[in-house]
C-alpha cells in the first residue's frame, strides 16, 4: 500500500509519521510552511507561535499516546492554576480551575459552588449528554440551571472552544468534551519551543522512516485510476498512489480537480464558519514581574498568557513573551470599527494588569482573524467524516473532522482514526 497525504498540518504530519513508522511507503506534499497553523515566527529574539499552542488534558490526551507510539521527544510545560486569575468587578479572583480555585474564588458564590460541583459530577458520570437539538444556551435555560452556575459553565466553553458564542455549541458535544476533560489532572499544558518543535519532530519521525516530504508542491488535482490515484501539482508534476488522505480544509480542496464524489462530500462543509481570534503578541524586556501568568477578563471575551513564565526558550535573557487573545464574533466582523474594539479591549487588560508594557516593546505581531479551528461548533455545522461510505481509498483528517477533543486535539485524533482503520 502506497499513500499520499495532502497537507502538512498537524494532521497530515500525524498521518505521514504513523504509518512511516508502520513502513508504509508515504508521500506528503505541502503548498506552505510544515505545521499550517501550528507555526513559530522568531521577530528580535521573541518566538511567537501563530495562536496558542496548548494542550488541553494532556494526561488523557491522544497526543500522549502518540508521542510514546511514535517516539516524539517534546518537553511539556504544565499550566500553574495558582497563577490563573478572572477580572471581575475590577479586581482579580481564583480561576475555579480545580478545587482549591472553585473554594477561593468570588466568580460564583456560597451554595452555588456546590451546585457547580454537583454539574462537574453529574458530566463526569455521564448523567448530563445533552441533547442534539438543543445548544448549550438552550439546555441551560430548559434545565432552569442557576445564572452563575450557568455562567461559569459557559466560561469554560469559551476558554476551550476558544468562542465569544459559546452558547451557541450543540450541548451533547459540550458534555461529551468536558466528560473528559473534568477528569485531568492536567488540565493545560504547553509544549516547550511552541508548536515548531513538535512540528520538527514529527518531521524527523517522517524521514528517519523513509516517508518523503515535498515542500512548496502545492497539489492541483487528484484523479481517479484502476490502481489508485494520480496526483498532479501546478507544475504539472504527477504521482501515483494507492490511498490518498486530504489533511487540507474542504474550501481547499474545493479548489483542486478531484472526482465529483469527493467535491459532494465536502461541498456541504467548505461554507461552516471557522472558529477566529484577534491575537496580540508582544516581545517584553525588561520582564514584568507579577503574581500571576494567566488572566481572563469575561466583558472583554479576552485573556492573556505570560508564555515566557512557562518556557523561558521563547525570550532572550530578562525578556518576557506576553500572547493576547479575544475571541471574535462572526456576525460582527464586517463592521470596520470591531477589530479595532478588541485591539482596544486588550490594550485596557495590559494597562491595568502589565503596568509599563508599552515602554518595554522590543517585538510585536497582531493577527487581526487569525482561524485556529475550522469548523466552529455551533447549531448546524458538524464535522466532516472522515471516509466516504463505500470509497476506502479516500480519507480526511483535521481539526474540521471528526474526532476526539477540540482544537489540536481533533487533527491528531483524526489522523489516528484513519490510521486505525487502515492498518
Amino acid at each position: 500500500m502506497t499513500i499520499g497525504i495532502i497537507g502538512g498540518g498537524l494532521s497530515g504530519l500525524t498521518a505521514a509519521a504513523l504509518f512511516a513508522k508502520q513502513g508504509t511507503p508515504v508521500t506528503l506534499w505541502d503548498a506552505g510552511l510544515l505545521g499550517g497553523r501550528a507555526t513559530s515566527q522568531t521577530v528580535k529574539g521573541f518566538t511567537f507561535n501563530y495562536g496558542a499552542h496548548a494542550i488541553y488534558g494532556r494526561d488523557q490526551s491522544i497526543l500522549r499516546k502518540l508521542t510514546k507510539q511514535l517516539g516524539i521527544e517534546v518537553t511539556w510545560l504544565d499550566f500553574s492554576a495558582s497563577r490563573a486569575k478572572y477580572e471581575f468587578s475590577g479586581h482579580l479572583t481564583a480561576v475555579p480551575a480545580n478545587a482549591w480555585g472553585l473554594l477561593k474564588t468570588e466568580v460564583i458564590e456560597g451554595t452555588n459552588k456546590v451546585r457547580f460541583t454537583w454539574e462537574i459530577i453529574k458530566t463526569i458520570l455521564r448523567v448530563e449528554r445533552g441533547n442534539p437539538q438543543q445548544s448549550i444556551g438552550q439546555w441551560l435555560k430548559t434545565e432552569r440551571v442557576d445564572e452563575q452556575v450557568a455562567q461559569l459553565m459557559l466560561d469554560l466553553a469559551s476558554t476551550n472552544f476558544f468562542t465569544a458564542e459559546p452558547e451557541k455549541i450543540p450541548s451533547d458535544v459540550y458534555f461529551e468534551y468536558y466528560q473528559k476533560l473534568f477528569r485531568t489532572r492536567k488540565p493545560v499544558s504547553y509544549i516547550e519551543g511552541g508548536w515548531q518543535g513538535l512540528v520538527q519532530e514529527l518531521e524527523r519521525i517522517i524521514l528517519e522512516n523513509r516517508g518523503e516530504i515535498l515542500k512548496k508542491t502545492k497539489i492541483t488535482a487528484v484523479e481517479l485510476t484502476t490502481t489508485g490515484f494520480l496526483v498532479r501539482d501546478r507544475k504539472k508534476q504527477e504521482w501515483n498512489v494507492e490511498r490518498i488522505i486530504f489533511a487540507v480544509p474542504p474550501r481547499e480542496i474545493l479548489k483542486m480537480a478531484t472526482p465529483t464524489t469527493i467535491q459532494k462530500f465536502v461541498t456541504p462543509h467548505a461554507s461552516h464558519e471557522p472558529v477566529e481570534v484577534f491575537v496580540y503578541d508582544l516581545g517584553l524586556q525588561p520582564y514584568i514581574q507579577t503574581p500571576y501568568s494567566y488572566i481572563y477578563d469575561r466583558s472583554h471575551r479576552a485573556f492573556i498568557t505570560d508564555l515566557s513564565h512557562y518556557d523561558a526558550s521563547l525570550a532572550p535573557k530578562d525578556g518576557q513573551v506576553l500572547q493576547a487573545i479575544a475571541y471574535l464574533e462572526h456576525d460582527r466582523l464586517e463592521d470596520p470599527d470591531y477589530i479595532g474594539h478588541v485591539r482596544t479591549g486588550i490594550e485596557q487588560m495590559l494597562d491595568v494588569h502589565f503596568t509599563d508594557w508599552r515602554e518595554r516593546i522590543v517585538a510585536e505581531r497582531t493577527i487581526k482573524r487569525a482561524v485556529v479551528q475550522e469548523i466552529k461548533w455551533k447549531m448546524g455545522q458538524g464535522p466532516l467524516a472522515t471516509q466516504i461510505p463505500g470509497h476506502a481509498g479516500v480519507a480526511f483528517v483535521g481539526d474540521w473532522c471528526e474526532g476526539t477533543g477540540q482544537l489540536s486535539e481533533l487533527a491528531f485524533s483524526s489522523a489516528v482514526s484513519v490510521f486505525n482503520r487502515w492498518t
